[in-house]
């Protein structure tokens, strides 16, 4: 691996290591800065004594990587926020009623009963504090990108996934460096006004571009489309549209990413080539280009995505414009590191890791594609060159795909293969109109034809979608899995590069470390569980054993959590049972009390388990049971909790409420 000597890949390597520790071992910001000024001190000395003249000492090379993995360490230090003195957490009484200024910057996707946002918390009280919350804003109440919000509300914890495996919103918040959230509505909030922020400009710009589009009478699922394909707004498209793109393993273009920047340069420097040919010409384009490219950023929302892809496009044109290209790995690593040094939690962003996965794939597995076929005629050499990298980029991010997504779209060459090619036309096309659209007028011919290639994407995109069978779902993945699918794709496009013998057994082991790596997943998936989900106003009881999975539910709409839990513990075969009353699990006897109120006292029960709100004197139920642990499950009136909770303080008897804290589970 030529490329693996570059010097600015190991430095980026040793500072994803550094970050790492930096996040997983939370070490005193003192201690960091002190050890950092100590290894910089140390570096610059041995570097001043070494001599310029010699190969450089395998000391200094040691220390150097040292040094940088300690600024990893102290950039995800500084970076988090709670770290901060002036972080609301610091200053207040989390839990306790607070009179807070917030400074909204951003819309999040919506749930049924709340409108979400981030914004900075400026003011706590009396106190000047910094930190970013997660609001959650009902229906009496409207916000919008700048406003100035004053609020006495209670800072509270985001709740952590309740059920196993679920998506930990909790924990992608936290990467965020959003620590807490608050619920506004018209009682307890005043708007203050706004302020003028370059997120609320772009905000603005983008209100008008839909303004004119809904004056157009577009329908809202192509405005969705649209917004998400064009100004990287994602939050009005629907479950089903979103599913489709999904399915038919086009999702990626909904997300304005290194595609759509990639394309738009393309578009950029075929419209300033003849600027060229004159006397600083390149210098005139590439500065040309940069500053578009960066004012995109701002209109469609400066999101992580599309920072990332213009601040690696942007490097890419200052290096091709200036003739200085030498090492497409060294742009794109400089890039990477670029941004890691000013986001440290980029790395953790599933964004971040595809996107570069992909490019790299691009850049390192196309030429292999290359080199089995070179078309004579421009419309094959195209397809093809389609076909070789939506495939290279496949294998970049397939074991990604599978360990966050668990699927994999079997037509992914033919949706990508149609799509990819036109949507160059079509984000040329598009900005033109948006264009248009923020001035108020778009020409009936430019309309026409642009929400038609919209409609005729959805009805392509939906098409592919529909052929299920094509569709391989509900695949169990884990990280083990993604590491050994990682290091046989990286073997065999390394023995395709050069065949010898070395590569040829490195090969035939990481076959073997994937044989091994399902093994040890099969034989971890022996263990047992007896599992109480946490289900909303609904009942879902399991049992595991081994690799089957035996399940009882009442009122259960939504799967989800079930498919999940099938999915990463490895089930191979599922059932589902009526629901019981007594279950036996190893040696602990289970009483579940459903709405009858009716139970069997002729024997111990170790746990009891409330459903369905029973009408049951639960200081008799435990008098007369003697249970070990009461479980409440989410299916039973808030009342009737609150006054069992009561009780069961008064008893002594401990008492697990899945909607406090999770599924409980049995092993």
């Amino acid at each position: 691996m030529k490329w693996f000597n570059f010097i600015l890949i190991k430095l980026t390597i040793c500072l994803v290591v550094g970050i790492l520790i930096g996040f997983f071992y939370r070490i005193s910001y003192t201690v960091v800065l002190t050890g950092g000024i100590v290894g910089f001190i140390a570096w610059l000395l041995l570097f001043v004594l070494t001599d310029n003249n010699t190969e450089q000492p395998i000391y200094l090379g040691i220390t150097t990587y040292g040094l940088m993995i300690f600024i990893g360490v102290l950039v995800v230090t500084f970076h988090t926020r709670v770290n901060q003195q002036h972080h609301y957490v610091n200053k207040v009484n989390v839990g306790t009623s607070q009179n807070i200024k917030i400074e909204v910057y951003k819309k999040l996707k919506p749930t049924r009963f709340y409108q979400k946002y981030l914004g900075n918390v400026i003011v706590c009280g009396t106190k000047k504090t910094s930190g970013i919350v997660l609001i959650n804003a009902d229906s009496t109440q409207t916000i919008n990108i700048d406003d100035m919000v004053y609020a006495s509300v209670k800072f509270q914890e985001i709740k952590p996934a309740l059920n196993p495996h679920q998506f930990d919103y909790k924990s992608y918040m936290q990467k965020l460096q959003v620590s807490h959230q608050v619920f506004l509505n018209s009682k307890n909030t005043m708007l203050l006004g706004q302020n003028k922020t370059l997120y609320g400009r772009a905000n603005n710009i983008r209100k008008q571009i839909n303004t004119t589009l809904k004056a157009y009478s577009i329908s809202e699922e192509n405005l969705s489309v649209i917004n998400a394909l064009l100004l990287g707004q994602r939050q009005g498209v629907s479950k089903d549209t979103y599913k489709s793109f999904t399915t038919s393993g086009t999702v990626h273009i909904l997300a304005i990413s290194g595609l759509h920047i990639g394309l738009l340069l393309l578009l950029l420097s075929g419209l300033f080539r003849p600027l060229t040919y004159f006397k600083h010409g390149n210098s005139i384009v590439s500065i040309s280009i940069v500053l578009l490219l960066w004012s995109y950023a701002f209109i469609v929302g400066m999101s992580a995505s599309v920072v990332r892809a213009v601040t690696m496009f942007s490097l890419f044109t200052l290096a091709f414009y200036s003739n200085r290209i030498t090492n497409t790995y060294n742009t794109l690593v400089m890039s990477a590191f670029i941004l890691l040094l000013c986001h440290p939690y980029y790395i953790f962003d599933i964004g971040f890791q595809m996107s570069y996965s992909a490019v790299f794939a691009i850049i390192w597995i196309k030429p292999l594609f290359d080199g089995l076929w070179q078309p004579k005629f421009f419309i094959s050499k195209k397809m093809w060159d389609v076909f070789s990298v939506t495939v290279a980029a496949q294998f970049g991010v397939l074991p990604l795909s599978l360990f966050y997504f668990h699927q994999f779209p079997g037509l992914f060459f033919i949706s990508n293969m149609v799509i990819i090619p036109l949507l160059g036309f079509l984000l040329g096309l598009g900005v033109i109109t948006l264009l248009f659209a923020y001035f108020g007028w778009i020409p009936k011919v430019l309309y026409q034809v642009f929400n038609q290639c919209i409609s005729w994407l959805l009805e392509f995109v939906q098409f592919i979608a529909a052929q299920e069978e094509f569709v391989f779902k509900e695949l169990s993945f884990n990280n083990l899995n993604m590491i050994a699918f990682y290091t046989l794709i990286i073997t065999v496009v390394l023995l395709l590069k050069r065949f010898n013998y070395q590569r040829l057994v490195s090969v035939l082991c990481s076959v073997i470390f994937v044989q091994l790596v399902f093994i040890n997943n099969a034989r971890e998936a022996t263990s047992k569980e007896f599992i109480v989900f946490n289900q909303y106003k609904a009942t879902l009881i399991g049992e595991k054993s081994a690799r089957n999975f035996q399940y009882a539910s009442k009122n259960l709409t939504n799967t989800q959590s079930l498919n999940t839990y099938v999915v990463n513990e490895f089930i191979q075969s599922i059932e589902k049972d009526s629901m019981k009353n007594i279950y036996m699990f190893k040696d602990k006897h289970i009483l579940v009390v459903d709405n009858k109120g009716i139970y069997n006292t002729s024997f111990k029960s170790n746990i009891v388990v409330l459903r369905a709100s029973p009408k049951v004197n639960l200081e008799r139920l435990i008098s007369v049971v003697n249970p070990e642990l009461i479980v409440v499950d989410n299916n039973n009136y808030k009342s009737y909790v609150n006054r069992w909770k009561e009780t069961c303080l008064e008893t002594r008897t401990p008492i697990h409420i899945t909607k406090e804290k999770g599924a409980y589970i049995l092993k």
